[in-house]
């Protein structure tokens, strides 16, 4: 029998009621909303379609939206089913909500989490799966898939995992009858990842295991073969709110159908210039769509209510005016009129730069002059397209001695120590999760070497078993001699010994596999310098243990360890004291600095090469999305970068500046042309006569890197690279047209 859930308590209460007569709401919940924001909040029955300008409330607004229908009576807690894009921003409307009254009851968060806890009730219904699934992330569906690959025969060096399975991923998601992508596999590779493909799904069966796209794609699965338990969500969720609609993909769009058919009371809240997921699943066709898609449901008309957030809260005028000239280029797109009542006396710099080094030391310059106007380093990021960037600028930073933090390394959830004990957690409640039995049957170390593990598995197909069932058969105690075998006997005891767990809180669970298995003694023996790391790491999993214990008695560890799959990358990205951020622009939505960098304003890199072969429409938009979506994080000062050489794989190579820099209007940009080409600003300006002719051994002067020797000149013409060795700044790689160097002598 399922377990006693809402679902239970709202039908015994006879949850397809009449919703009571509305009352007078709590005055506190429209307090401080503009006019706009009062209409959203307030909109009664059918579909809402919130326009969410960048920086305009809309967390306030969907927040406030959710407190007034609970408090006007027109929908009850458990009545409500609000869709977050991030697990963080699921905490947040928690927290806000929670100021207005309880929020026991109501579903908030993810797609993701949303279908897990469906699954977690209702997965029987598919049959071949049980409640206590396990949810592979992406490390170990490629791992997963790296083993099939070698079991067949395959070069993992040609059919990568991480490509088969990001193949995997976009076939689940992918539209019904679009057309296949321009670089799907074809021929024989075509046939290798449908191989693989088809063995893969099989192992997440037998594993009873899913991976995230399946926890989408079961629910969609479960509504279309069982309609009574679709209708049965329906029914009870009277309102339906989607968050960051325009980065929903088909999947997505499907589900929201389906939680929405009961009654048609859906809001969704996006902003389509703020759509930078194409390249993994997300649409913006369903936001560009949302009123021909709702306002016919059934074959009956349905008024559909369009708001528009037009007020900026977050940027000064400059800042604002200069991200919509330059995204009103896009045709893919709702039009809105965003406006700021936030003055500021600095416009948006674009400062031209002569190569990757120059830029960053640009940067590292301009944060010493905001640190000295006031600004702390917590209040400044740094945004790049493509992670390459980020050596530099690393560099530059630590030579200014500005402290830094880059969002997205090592997560905590990634770690070795970490993945190792969720691995054993697992494992009790799923016996059938091979990756977690693999991953944990020598760690601690006892004797199992990869041979024996390999013997095992080969066992465990042969027999159709699990890997655990394989390893406590009688058949595995003869595979295996001496020290394996008494290795293997303890991991199997010590296993079914945990088995009992599976209901227990978290936290005790996981002091019992610490016990059982010595694993702080084990970290302690690595005797490296991580190992007390190791050892925190672990320190703050059992907090985390504690506070899910607390927040949620009911849960136990099989819900525990369902929050913990469901962490995503942005999640982790929380501050560490006062350091600069560096991160990559589709990292940086959803959040705000007084002062921004977006750097590497050059063809190829923004709009990054792959962008400009799918064409403009497609590629370029969303390349300009991107750039929009960085361009209204900054508060207060925004800068632009663009060099005009950089090098990667080892080699230099001149760059072109960006469309987009054409694009932004002049009269809001410091560096630009009236008639919008790019204007050197004076530090970059050459600065040699046409008769200096620079060699080897001469002596010269830099601004800014005092004076040096030449070592050597490559190139020729306006390419030309000079390497000179500075007094006190070390060698030094420069283009010599923008370099400044005086001659001290010849």
């Amino acid at each position: 029998m399922p377990p006693l859930d809402w679902m239970d308590v709202a039908a015994a209460a006879g949850a397809s009621r009449e919703p009571p007569p509305p009352s007078e709401p709590d005055p506190a919940i429209l307090t401080g909303l503009n006019d706009e924001q009062l209409r959203a909040v307030t909109q009664g029955e059918g579909p809402l379609l919130i326009l969410a300008g960048a920086g305009s409330g809309k967390t306030r607004v969907i927040t406030r939206r959710v407190a007034w229908l609970v408090s006007t009576g027109r929908a009850a807690p458990h009545e409500i089913l609000a869709i977050t894009f991030t697990n963080k921003a699921a905490g947040e409307m928690r927290e806000r909500i929670a100021r207005f009254f309880p929020v026991q009851g109501l579903w908030i968060g993810t797609f993701h989490a949303m279908c897990a806890r469906i699954l977690r009730r209702d997965i029987e219904h598919l049959g071949g799966w049980t409640r206590d699934y396990s949810i592979y992330d992406t490390y170990e569906r490629n791992q997963l898939l790296k083993g099939i690959v070698q079991d067949l025969g395959y070069d993992a060096q040609r059919f990568r995992p991480g490509a088969i399975g990001a193949w995997i991923s976009a076939q689940k998601n992918r539209r019904p009858g679009a057309e296949p992508e321009a670089d799907a596999p074809r021929g024989m590779e075509g046939e290798v990842y449908e191989r693989v493909r088809e063995r893969y799904l099989g192992a997440l069966r037998d594993s009873n295991a899913l991976d995230f796209d399946d926890l989408l794609q079961f629910v969609l699965e479960l509504f279309d073969r069982h309609p009574a338990v679709r209708d049965g969500y329906a029914r009870r969720f009277r309102h339906v709110l989607v968050d960051e609609y325009q980065d929903t993909n088909h999947v997505q769009y499907r589900l929201t159908r389906h939680f929405a058919s009961g009654h048609g009371n859906l809001t969704v809240c996006g902003d389509p210039d703020q759509s930078i997921y194409g390249w993994r699943g997300a649409d913006i066709q369903n936001i560009l769509d949302f009123e021909r898609d709702f306002g016919d449901e059934g074959g009956e008309e349905r008024a559909v209510t369009v708001v528009k957030l037009e007020q900026n809260y977050r940027s000064t005028e400059a800042i604002l005016a200069a991200a919509q000239g330059l995204i009103r280029h896009n045709l893919a797109r709702k039009e809105k009129a965003l406006w700021t009542e936030r003055r500021g006396a600095e416009r948006v710099r674009l400062l031209r730069c002569a190569d990757e080094n120059d830029e960053a030391r640009e940067v590292a310059l301009q944060i010493r002059g905001l640190a000295a106007r006031g600004l702390r380093p917590d209040q400044i990021a740094v945004f790049y397209r493509v992670n390459f960037q980020q050596r530099a600028l690393e560099r530059a930073l630590r030579l200014a001695s500005i402290p830094y933090r880059i969002v997205a390394g090592v997560e905590f959830y990634e770690r070795r120590e970490i993945r190792d004990l969720v691995s054993y957690l697992r494992l009790i409640v799923n016996p059938r999760d091979d990756a977690a039995c693999a991953r944990v049957l020598n760690v601690p170390a006892r004797g199992i070497g990869q041979k024996s593990v390999e013997e095992l598995q080969t066992l465990a197909r042969a027999g159709g078993l699990a890997l655990l069932a394989a390893a406590a058969a009688p058949e595995a105690r003869a595979l295996l001699k001496g020290k394996a075998r008494k290795g293997l006997e303890a991991f199997v005891a010590l296993v079914q010994g945990l088995a009992g767990y599976a209901a227990r809180p978290a936290l005790e669970a996981l002091d019992t596999v610490l016990a059982g298995t010595d694993y702080l003694r084990h970290l302690g023996q690595d005797g490296d310098a991580e190992a007390e790391a190791r050892l925190e790491n672990v320190e703050e999993l059992r907090a985390h243990a504690r506070t899910y214990d607390d927040e949620n008695p009911e849960g136990k560890l099989s819900g525990y360890l369902q929050d913990v799959a469901l962490v995503s990358d942005v999640d982790a990205a929380v501050p560490e004291g006062a350091r600069v951020t560096l991160m990559t622009l589709h990292s940086c939505k959803g959040l705000e600095f007084p002062a921004v960098f977006v750097t590497g304003l050059e063809e190829g890199l923004l709009p990054h090469a792959l962008a400009l072969a799918e064409g403009e429409e497609r590629g370029v938009e969303e390349e300009r999305r991107l750039l929009y979506v960085g361009m209204t994080r900054a508060m207060d000062e925004l800068f632009l970068t663009q060099a005009d050489a950089r090098q990667h794989y080892g080699e230099w190579s001149p760059r072109v500046p960006s469309r987009f820099i054409a694009e932004l209007p002049p009269e809001q940009v410091e560096g630009l042309e009236e008639e919008g080409g790019l204007v050197s600003e004076p530090t970059f300006e050459p600065d040699y006569a046409d008769e200096f002719v620079p060699r080897p051994g001469m002596r010269v002067e830099h601004d800014h890197f005092g004076f040096g020797v030449i070592e050597s000149l490559q190139g020729m013409g306006p390419n030309t690279r000079v390497t000179v060795r500075f007094t006190g700044a070390g060698t030094r790689v420069l283009l010599l047209q923008y370099a400044k160097l005086r001659v001290l002598e010849a």
